[in-house]
Protein backbone atom coordinates (compact mmCIF):
# COMPACT_ATOMS: atom_id res chain seq x y z
CA UNK A 1 0.00 0.00 0.00
CA UNK A 2 1.05 3.59 -0.58
CA UNK A 3 1.27 5.62 2.64
CA UNK A 4 2.23 9.12 3.81
CA UNK A 5 2.60 12.39 1.94
CA UNK A 6 4.91 10.73 -0.61
CA UNK A 7 2.18 8.19 -1.30
CA UNK A 8 -0.37 10.95 -1.87
CA UNK A 9 1.95 12.55 -4.42
CA UNK A 10 2.34 9.20 -6.22
CA UNK A 11 -1.43 8.68 -6.38
CA UNK A 12 -2.09 12.23 -7.60
CA UNK A 13 0.63 11.92 -10.24
CA UNK A 14 -0.74 8.55 -11.36
CA UNK A 15 -4.24 9.94 -11.69
CA UNK A 16 -3.03 12.90 -13.74
CA UNK A 17 -1.01 10.71 -16.12
CA UNK A 18 -2.91 7.42 -16.23
CA UNK A 19 -6.11 7.73 -14.18
CA UNK A 20 -8.32 7.88 -17.28
CA UNK A 21 -6.63 4.83 -18.85
CA UNK A 22 -7.05 2.84 -15.64
CA UNK A 23 -10.73 3.79 -15.34
CA UNK A 24 -11.26 2.57 -18.91
CA UNK A 25 -9.44 -0.66 -18.07
CA UNK A 26 -11.65 -1.25 -15.02
CA UNK A 27 -14.66 -0.83 -17.30
CA UNK A 28 -13.24 -3.34 -19.81
CA UNK A 29 -12.56 -5.77 -16.98
CA UNK A 30 -16.33 -5.98 -16.38
CA UNK A 31 -16.67 -7.37 -19.91
CA UNK A 32 -14.49 -10.42 -19.22
CA UNK A 33 -16.61 -13.54 -19.67
CA UNK A 34 -17.98 -15.21 -16.55
CA UNK A 35 -18.65 -18.84 -15.73
CA UNK A 36 -22.30 -18.20 -16.68
CA UNK A 37 -21.21 -17.04 -20.14
CA UNK A 38 -19.16 -20.21 -20.62
CA UNK A 39 -22.04 -22.36 -19.43
CA UNK A 40 -24.15 -20.75 -22.18
CA UNK A 41 -21.46 -21.56 -24.74
CA UNK A 42 -21.31 -25.18 -23.59
CA UNK A 43 -24.97 -25.67 -24.50
CA UNK A 44 -24.53 -24.41 -28.07
CA UNK A 45 -24.99 -26.73 -31.04
CA UNK A 46 -24.28 -24.31 -33.89
CA UNK A 47 -22.59 -21.02 -34.79
CA UNK A 48 -26.01 -19.37 -34.61
CA UNK A 49 -26.30 -20.55 -31.01
CA UNK A 50 -22.82 -19.20 -30.29
CA UNK A 51 -23.84 -15.73 -31.47
CA UNK A 52 -26.92 -15.89 -29.25
CA UNK A 53 -24.75 -16.94 -26.29
CA UNK A 54 -22.72 -13.75 -26.70
CA UNK A 55 -25.84 -11.55 -26.45
CA UNK A 56 -25.31 -8.94 -23.78
CA UNK A 57 -21.51 -9.33 -23.77
CA UNK A 58 -18.83 -7.04 -25.21
CA UNK A 59 -18.51 -9.43 -28.15
CA UNK A 60 -22.12 -9.12 -29.34
CA UNK A 61 -21.63 -6.22 -31.78
CA UNK A 62 -18.41 -7.65 -33.20
CA UNK A 63 -20.00 -11.01 -34.04
CA UNK A 64 -23.20 -9.76 -35.69
CA UNK A 65 -21.90 -10.40 -39.20
CA UNK A 66 -20.05 -13.62 -38.35
CA UNK A 67 -21.77 -16.61 -39.97
CA UNK A 68 -18.87 -18.91 -40.83
CA UNK A 69 -17.99 -22.28 -39.38
CA UNK A 70 -14.30 -21.40 -39.67
CA UNK A 71 -12.75 -20.67 -36.26
CA UNK A 72 -9.77 -18.94 -37.92
CA UNK A 73 -12.01 -16.01 -38.88
CA UNK A 74 -13.56 -15.95 -35.42
CA UNK A 75 -10.13 -15.92 -33.79
CA UNK A 76 -9.11 -13.02 -36.03
CA UNK A 77 -12.20 -11.01 -34.99
CA UNK A 78 -11.59 -11.61 -31.29
CA UNK A 79 -7.90 -10.76 -31.51
CA UNK A 80 -8.62 -7.61 -33.51
CA UNK A 81 -11.07 -6.48 -30.83
CA UNK A 82 -8.43 -6.95 -28.12
CA UNK A 83 -5.83 -5.15 -30.22
CA UNK A 84 -8.17 -2.18 -30.75
CA UNK A 85 -8.80 -1.96 -27.00
CA UNK A 86 -5.08 -2.03 -26.17
CA UNK A 87 -4.26 0.55 -28.84
CA UNK A 88 -6.84 2.95 -27.40
CA UNK A 89 -5.63 2.39 -23.83
CA UNK A 90 -2.11 3.13 -25.02
CA UNK A 91 -3.29 6.26 -26.84
CA UNK A 92 -4.84 7.81 -23.70
CA UNK A 93 -1.96 6.82 -21.37
CA UNK A 94 0.93 8.86 -20.09
CA UNK A 95 4.41 8.41 -21.58
CA UNK A 96 5.61 5.81 -19.07
CA UNK A 97 2.50 3.62 -19.36
CA UNK A 98 2.68 3.90 -23.15
CA UNK A 99 6.21 2.49 -23.04
CA UNK A 100 5.09 -0.24 -20.63
CA UNK A 101 2.31 -1.35 -23.01
CA UNK A 102 4.65 -1.15 -25.98
CA UNK A 103 7.09 -3.56 -24.33
CA UNK A 104 4.17 -5.96 -23.78
CA UNK A 105 3.42 -5.68 -27.50
CA UNK A 106 7.04 -6.54 -28.36
CA UNK A 107 6.20 -10.16 -27.43
CA UNK A 108 3.58 -10.30 -30.20
CA UNK A 109 5.81 -8.46 -32.68
CA UNK A 110 8.49 -11.10 -32.14
CA UNK A 111 5.90 -13.84 -32.75
CA UNK A 112 4.88 -12.15 -36.02
CA UNK A 113 8.45 -11.97 -37.33
CA UNK A 114 8.98 -15.66 -36.48
CA UNK A 115 5.69 -16.49 -38.24
CA UNK A 116 6.85 -14.65 -41.38
CA UNK A 117 10.20 -16.44 -41.37
CA UNK A 118 8.63 -19.86 -40.89
CA UNK A 119 5.95 -19.26 -43.53
CA UNK A 120 8.67 -18.15 -45.95
CA UNK A 121 10.56 -21.37 -45.26
CA UNK A 122 7.42 -23.37 -46.01
CA UNK A 123 6.49 -21.36 -49.10
CA UNK A 124 3.14 -20.27 -47.63
CA UNK A 125 0.97 -17.77 -49.47
CA UNK A 126 0.88 -14.20 -48.12
CA UNK A 127 -2.80 -14.47 -47.17
CA UNK A 128 -2.07 -17.62 -45.11
CA UNK A 129 0.83 -15.87 -43.40
CA UNK A 130 -1.28 -12.80 -42.62
CA UNK A 131 -4.04 -14.96 -41.13
CA UNK A 132 -1.54 -16.22 -38.56
CA UNK A 133 -0.38 -12.76 -37.51
CA UNK A 134 -1.08 -11.26 -34.10
CA UNK A 135 -2.85 -7.88 -34.45
CA UNK A 136 -1.25 -6.78 -31.16
CA UNK A 137 2.14 -7.27 -32.80
CA UNK A 138 1.57 -5.14 -35.89
CA UNK A 139 4.75 -3.76 -37.45
CA UNK A 140 4.74 -1.23 -40.32
CA UNK A 141 7.54 -3.26 -41.93
CA UNK A 142 5.40 -6.40 -42.23
CA UNK A 143 4.45 -5.94 -45.90
CA UNK A 144 8.11 -5.58 -46.84
CA UNK A 145 9.07 -8.66 -44.84
CA UNK A 146 6.34 -10.69 -46.55
CA UNK A 147 7.99 -10.07 -49.94
CA UNK A 148 11.20 -11.77 -48.87
CA UNK A 149 11.72 -15.28 -50.24
CA UNK A 150 13.24 -18.33 -48.60
CA UNK A 151 16.59 -17.94 -50.32
CA UNK A 152 16.87 -14.48 -48.81
CA UNK A 153 16.10 -15.37 -45.22
CA UNK A 154 19.27 -13.55 -44.15
CA UNK A 155 17.76 -10.36 -45.63
CA UNK A 156 14.71 -10.78 -43.40
CA UNK A 157 16.94 -10.73 -40.35
CA UNK A 158 18.91 -7.84 -41.80
CA UNK A 159 15.72 -5.84 -42.28
CA UNK A 160 14.45 -6.79 -38.82
CA UNK A 161 17.72 -5.69 -37.23
CA UNK A 162 17.85 -2.43 -39.14
CA UNK A 163 14.25 -1.31 -39.39
CA UNK A 164 11.99 -2.72 -36.66
CA UNK A 165 11.75 -1.86 -32.98
CA UNK A 166 12.21 -5.51 -31.99
CA UNK A 167 15.55 -5.60 -33.76
CA UNK A 168 17.45 -5.55 -30.45
CA UNK A 169 16.07 -8.99 -29.56
CA UNK A 170 17.02 -10.53 -32.90
CA UNK A 171 20.44 -8.87 -32.81
CA UNK A 172 21.15 -10.43 -29.41
CA UNK A 173 19.86 -13.80 -30.67
CA UNK A 174 22.11 -13.75 -33.75
CA UNK A 175 25.12 -12.63 -31.74
CA UNK A 176 24.64 -15.65 -29.49
CA UNK A 177 24.21 -18.06 -32.40
CA UNK A 178 27.23 -16.75 -34.30
CA UNK A 179 29.59 -16.09 -31.38
CA UNK A 180 31.85 -18.98 -32.36
CA UNK A 181 32.18 -17.82 -35.95
CA UNK A 182 34.64 -15.20 -37.15
CA UNK A 183 32.66 -14.78 -40.34
CA UNK A 184 29.34 -13.02 -39.72
CA UNK A 185 28.38 -12.64 -43.35
CA UNK A 186 24.85 -13.03 -44.72
CA UNK A 187 25.68 -16.57 -45.86
CA UNK A 188 26.78 -17.50 -42.34
CA UNK A 189 23.57 -16.08 -40.90
CA UNK A 190 21.50 -18.07 -43.40
CA UNK A 191 23.36 -21.31 -42.66
CA UNK A 192 22.98 -20.80 -38.93
CA UNK A 193 19.23 -20.38 -39.26
CA UNK A 194 18.41 -23.20 -41.67
CA UNK A 195 18.24 -25.96 -39.07
CA UNK A 196 16.80 -24.00 -36.16
CA UNK A 197 13.22 -24.85 -35.30
CA UNK A 198 10.76 -21.98 -34.76
CA UNK A 199 10.27 -23.12 -31.16
CA UNK A 200 14.01 -22.82 -30.48
CA UNK A 201 14.06 -19.29 -31.83
CA UNK A 202 10.85 -18.35 -29.99
CA UNK A 203 12.10 -19.69 -26.62
CA UNK A 204 15.34 -17.73 -26.86
CA UNK A 205 13.61 -14.53 -27.96
CA UNK A 206 10.98 -14.88 -25.21
CA UNK A 207 13.84 -15.19 -22.72
CA UNK A 208 15.33 -11.94 -24.03
CA UNK A 209 11.93 -10.24 -23.94
CA UNK A 210 11.29 -11.34 -20.34
CA UNK A 211 14.73 -10.09 -19.29
CA UNK A 212 14.21 -6.74 -21.01
CA UNK A 213 10.76 -6.33 -19.45
CA UNK A 214 12.13 -7.25 -16.01
CA UNK A 215 14.89 -4.64 -16.27
CA UNK A 216 12.32 -2.02 -17.33
CA UNK A 217 9.93 -2.64 -14.41
CA UNK A 218 12.82 -2.41 -11.94
CA UNK A 219 13.03 1.28 -12.87
CA UNK A 220 9.36 1.85 -11.97
CA UNK A 221 7.97 2.82 -8.58
CA UNK A 222 5.72 1.39 -5.91
CA UNK A 223 2.99 -1.13 -6.57
CA UNK A 224 3.81 -1.56 -10.27
CA UNK A 225 7.40 -2.60 -9.56
CA UNK A 226 6.44 -5.02 -6.81
CA UNK A 227 3.52 -6.63 -8.67
CA UNK A 228 5.27 -6.90 -12.04
CA UNK A 229 8.47 -8.33 -10.60
CA UNK A 230 6.45 -11.09 -8.95
CA UNK A 231 4.53 -11.84 -12.17
CA UNK A 232 7.62 -11.86 -14.37
CA UNK A 233 9.63 -13.98 -11.92
CA UNK A 234 6.91 -16.60 -12.01
CA UNK A 235 6.79 -16.48 -15.82
CA UNK A 236 10.56 -16.84 -15.99
CA UNK A 237 10.41 -19.87 -13.69
CA UNK A 238 7.60 -21.37 -15.79
CA UNK A 239 9.75 -20.97 -18.90
CA UNK A 240 12.65 -22.75 -17.19
CA UNK A 241 10.43 -25.63 -16.06
CA UNK A 242 8.65 -25.95 -19.39
CA UNK A 243 11.85 -25.93 -21.44
CA UNK A 244 13.20 -28.80 -19.33
CA UNK A 245 9.87 -30.67 -19.37
CA UNK A 246 9.52 -30.43 -23.17
CA UNK A 247 13.07 -31.65 -23.72
CA UNK A 248 12.56 -34.77 -21.58
CA UNK A 249 10.96 -36.55 -24.51
CA UNK A 250 14.51 -36.84 -25.92
CA UNK A 251 17.54 -38.63 -24.49
CA UNK A 252 19.58 -36.36 -22.23
CA UNK A 253 23.02 -35.14 -23.34
CA UNK A 254 25.54 -32.41 -22.49
CA UNK A 255 24.42 -30.60 -25.66
CA UNK A 256 20.86 -30.58 -24.34
CA UNK A 257 22.08 -29.08 -21.07
CA UNK A 258 23.74 -26.22 -22.98
CA UNK A 259 20.63 -25.64 -25.08
CA UNK A 260 18.51 -25.39 -21.93
CA UNK A 261 20.86 -22.80 -20.43
CA UNK A 262 20.42 -20.61 -23.52
CA UNK A 263 16.69 -20.14 -22.98
CA UNK A 264 16.44 -19.82 -19.19
CA UNK A 265 16.09 -16.15 -18.09
CA UNK A 266 18.64 -14.62 -15.72
CA UNK A 267 16.08 -14.01 -12.97
CA UNK A 268 13.26 -15.73 -11.11
CA UNK A 269 12.63 -17.29 -7.71
CA UNK A 270 14.34 -20.48 -8.91
CA UNK A 271 17.34 -18.66 -10.41
CA UNK A 272 20.19 -19.51 -10.14
CA UNK A 273 20.44 -22.35 -7.59
CA UNK A 274 17.44 -24.39 -8.74
CA UNK A 275 17.77 -23.63 -12.46
CA UNK A 276 21.35 -24.94 -12.25
CA UNK A 277 19.83 -28.24 -11.12
CA UNK A 278 17.01 -28.09 -13.68
CA UNK A 279 19.35 -27.96 -16.68
CA UNK A 280 20.85 -31.30 -15.56
CA UNK A 281 17.51 -33.09 -15.15
CA UNK A 282 17.29 -36.25 -17.28
CA UNK A 283 13.90 -37.69 -16.29
CA UNK A 284 10.41 -36.58 -15.29
CA UNK A 285 10.92 -38.04 -11.81
CA UNK A 286 14.10 -35.99 -11.37
CA UNK A 287 12.19 -32.86 -12.38
CA UNK A 288 9.58 -33.55 -9.69
CA UNK A 289 12.32 -34.17 -7.11
CA UNK A 290 14.06 -30.86 -7.85
CA UNK A 291 10.78 -28.96 -7.43
CA UNK A 292 9.57 -30.96 -4.41
CA UNK A 293 10.42 -28.26 -1.83
CA UNK A 294 8.73 -25.48 -3.83
CA UNK A 295 4.94 -26.13 -3.55
CA UNK A 296 3.86 -23.50 -6.08
CA UNK A 297 6.08 -25.14 -8.71
CA UNK A 298 5.66 -28.73 -7.58
CA UNK A 299 1.91 -28.39 -8.21
CA UNK A 300 2.60 -27.50 -11.84
CA UNK A 301 4.18 -30.88 -12.57
CA UNK A 302 2.91 -33.39 -10.02
CA UNK A 303 -0.19 -34.37 -12.03
CA UNK A 304 1.10 -33.49 -15.51
CA UNK A 305 1.62 -36.37 -17.96
CA UNK A 306 5.07 -37.86 -18.44
CA UNK A 307 6.52 -36.12 -21.54
CA UNK A 308 7.80 -39.50 -22.80
CA UNK A 309 4.25 -40.88 -22.74
CA UNK A 310 2.36 -38.01 -24.34
CA UNK A 311 1.18 -40.24 -27.19
CA UNK A 312 -0.89 -42.09 -24.57
CA UNK A 313 -2.43 -38.86 -23.30
CA UNK A 314 -6.04 -38.26 -24.39
CA UNK A 315 -6.83 -34.54 -24.65
CA UNK A 316 -10.53 -35.35 -24.69
CA UNK A 317 -10.29 -37.19 -21.38
CA UNK A 318 -10.57 -33.98 -19.38
CA UNK A 319 -7.06 -34.47 -17.94
CA UNK A 320 -4.72 -31.48 -17.88
CA UNK A 321 -1.38 -30.85 -19.53
CA UNK A 322 1.50 -28.92 -17.95
CA UNK A 323 0.37 -25.95 -20.08
CA UNK A 324 -3.06 -26.11 -18.44
CA UNK A 325 -1.58 -26.06 -14.94
CA UNK A 326 0.71 -23.15 -15.78
CA UNK A 327 -2.01 -21.10 -17.51
CA UNK A 328 -4.36 -21.70 -14.56
CA UNK A 329 -1.81 -20.38 -12.07
CA UNK A 330 -0.81 -17.47 -14.31
CA UNK A 331 -4.47 -16.50 -14.85
CA UNK A 332 -5.00 -16.51 -11.09
CA UNK A 333 -2.01 -14.20 -10.64
CA UNK A 334 -3.13 -11.88 -13.45
CA UNK A 335 -6.56 -11.71 -11.80
CA UNK A 336 -5.07 -10.79 -8.42
CA UNK A 337 -3.37 -7.82 -10.11
CA UNK A 338 -6.80 -6.14 -10.26
CA UNK A 339 -7.16 -6.13 -6.47
CA UNK A 340 -5.02 -2.98 -6.13
CA UNK A 341 -5.24 0.36 -7.92
CA UNK A 342 -2.81 2.96 -9.24
CA UNK A 343 -0.40 0.58 -10.95
CA UNK A 344 0.40 -0.89 -14.39
CA UNK A 345 0.31 -4.63 -13.60
CA UNK A 346 -3.45 -4.77 -14.19
CA UNK A 347 -2.88 -3.65 -17.81
CA UNK A 348 -0.56 -6.60 -18.36
CA UNK A 349 -2.99 -8.85 -16.49
CA UNK A 350 -5.91 -7.73 -18.67
CA UNK A 351 -4.09 -8.48 -21.93
CA UNK A 352 -3.05 -11.94 -20.77
CA UNK A 353 -6.50 -12.77 -19.34
CA UNK A 354 -8.17 -11.74 -22.61
CA UNK A 355 -5.63 -13.78 -24.54
CA UNK A 356 -6.65 -16.83 -22.50
CA UNK A 357 -10.32 -15.95 -22.95
CA UNK A 358 -9.89 -16.07 -26.73
CA UNK A 359 -8.29 -19.51 -26.41
CA UNK A 360 -11.23 -20.64 -24.26
CA UNK A 361 -13.78 -19.44 -26.82
CA UNK A 362 -12.00 -21.01 -29.77
CA UNK A 363 -11.66 -24.30 -27.88
CA UNK A 364 -15.38 -24.48 -27.19
CA UNK A 365 -16.43 -23.35 -30.66
CA UNK A 366 -14.15 -25.96 -32.27
CA UNK A 367 -15.84 -28.62 -30.17
CA UNK A 368 -19.22 -27.35 -31.37
CA UNK A 369 -18.00 -27.50 -34.97
CA UNK A 370 -16.86 -31.07 -34.40
CA UNK A 371 -20.19 -31.86 -32.71
CA UNK A 372 -18.34 -33.22 -29.68
CA UNK A 373 -20.26 -31.09 -27.22
CA UNK A 374 -23.32 -33.36 -27.71
CA UNK A 375 -21.75 -36.50 -26.28
CA UNK A 376 -21.00 -37.59 -22.74
CA UNK A 377 -17.70 -35.72 -22.80
CA UNK A 378 -19.54 -32.43 -22.46
CA UNK A 379 -19.46 -32.60 -18.66
CA UNK A 380 -15.68 -32.55 -18.85
CA UNK A 381 -15.43 -29.40 -20.97
CA UNK A 382 -15.06 -27.10 -17.98
CA UNK A 383 -11.69 -28.68 -17.29
CA UNK A 384 -10.48 -27.51 -20.67
CA UNK A 385 -10.99 -23.81 -20.23
CA UNK A 386 -9.54 -21.48 -17.64
CA UNK A 387 -11.60 -18.97 -15.67
CA UNK A 388 -10.14 -15.71 -14.33
CA UNK A 389 -11.06 -14.31 -10.91
CA UNK A 390 -11.75 -17.85 -9.75
CA UNK A 391 -9.76 -18.11 -6.54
Amino acid sequence: AVAGSEGVVVLVTFNIQDGYAESLLRGLRKGILSDQNYNSLRTCNSIKDVKAAFAGTDYEEFLKEFNEEDTTTLKSILKRKLSDEVEYLQLVSGAQLQKFIQIIRHRYMIDNVITIIECNKNGSRDDVTKSRMEPLGYLPEIDGLLKMKMQKIDEIYEDVLMDTEVGCYFFAFLEKELKSSENKSSATVQNALQDLKPEQIKNYLKKLWLENFYLFVQELDGITKEAMMDLLKFEADCQAIQVVYNSLSYDFSSHQEEERKKVIPFFGKLYPSVTNQLVKVSSFEMLKEVLEVYPEYKNLVKDAPDPKKLEEFDLQSGLKTIDDYMFEELTKRFSIAFEQQFHYACFYGYIRIKEQEIKNIIWLVELISLERSKDSGQSKLKKNYILPFNY
